[in-house]
């Protein structure tokens, strides 16, 4: 994984997730390019003034964060030292999302890397809006969610929550196996519900997953539904002290659920582990 993307409002939350795939990425070369939108700010402040001084606030916005990324490039040069590592920071009108998604496209992004939240998101909850706008529209690349009061841990245990139904390319895998392989990982592919029950498409499916994982130590286990789904992952993860959590990314899946406000504010605080998003096709 050569090349990330980790997004910043400049909040303590990006910056811990940013140190975060540095250390997890430790011994390989990585180039890092820091991304900054100002469009929400740029929007609210524009929406007051008249348009002769719009350009001239852009501007400002821009100078302010060429600033803010400086210190910001600086402070993670000393932090990880690594002489391997390097960081560009980019500052940008254009939305997060549209941004983004132009990068991974241009530059070949292979990982894009989020806190869970931002600056002026409220203690309870979970995944700040910014977050779950790229969630919901990131293609191409995989997302990794960082959770606010994360302390950074070897992923010995990378659990993947898969119903077997999803459409996606064998290398969306990739992020798993790289950090499987980085940190001699064991991956637990985990199925709510019983191998019997599994339709020829989903059987197809499971040995996919089995035979992108056949380098790396990974087992399959069949989870009995307790309560919810994801109340059913969230207790395996406890038991079996999961470091990361893998899911595919679709509108109807469970992982729509999963990040819902009212479910994450019951089930979401049980863990400060990273949540690894693949994206469909």
């Amino acid at each position: 994984m050569k090349k990330i993307l980790v997004a910043t409002d400049f909040s303590d939350n990006s910056y811990r997730a940013l140190l975060y795939i540095v250390k997890l990425l430790g011994r390989e070369p990585l180039d890092c390019v820091i991304l900054h939108s100002f469009s929400d700010k740029l929007s609210t402040l524009t929406s007051r003034v008249d348009i002769g001084k719009s350009e001239k606030l852009m501007d400002e916005l821009y100078d302010e964060a060429d600033a803010e990324g400086e210190k910001y490039i600086k402070k993670v040069k000393a932090d990880d030292q690594n002489k391997h590592h390097a960081f560009e920071m980019i500052s940008t009108s254009m939305s997060l999302t549209r941004a983004i998604n132009k990068l991974v496209n241009d530059r070949g992004i292979d990982l894009v890397v989020m806190g869970s939240t931002g600056r002026t998101a409220a203690q309870d909850v979970f995944l700040g809006s910014n977050t779950i706008q790229v969630l919901s529209k990131l293609r191409n690349a995989p997302l990794l969610i960082v959770p606010k009061d994360i302390s950074f841990v070897i992923p010995s245990h990378i659990a993947f929550a898969t119903d077997f139904k999803d459409s996606f390319p064998a290398m969306s895998l990739e992020a798993i196996l790289r950090f499987a392989k980085e940190h001699q990982s064991l991956v637990h592919v985990l199925h709510v519900g019983k191998t019997a029950d599994l339709d020829d498409q989903q059987h197809a499916s499971k040995e996919r997953i089995r035979k992108v994982l056949q380098n790396v130590s990974a087992e399959f286990h069949w989870l009995t539904k307790k309560g919810s789904v994801s109340e059913t992952l969230m207790t395996y993860l406890d038991d079996y002290d999961i470091d990361m959590l893998a899911m595919v990314y679709h509108r109807h899946n469970v992982i729509v659920q999963w990040f819902r406000e009212a479910v994450v504010k019951k089930i979401g605080k049980k863990t400060t582990i990273p949540y690894l998003v693949i994206p469909t096709d």
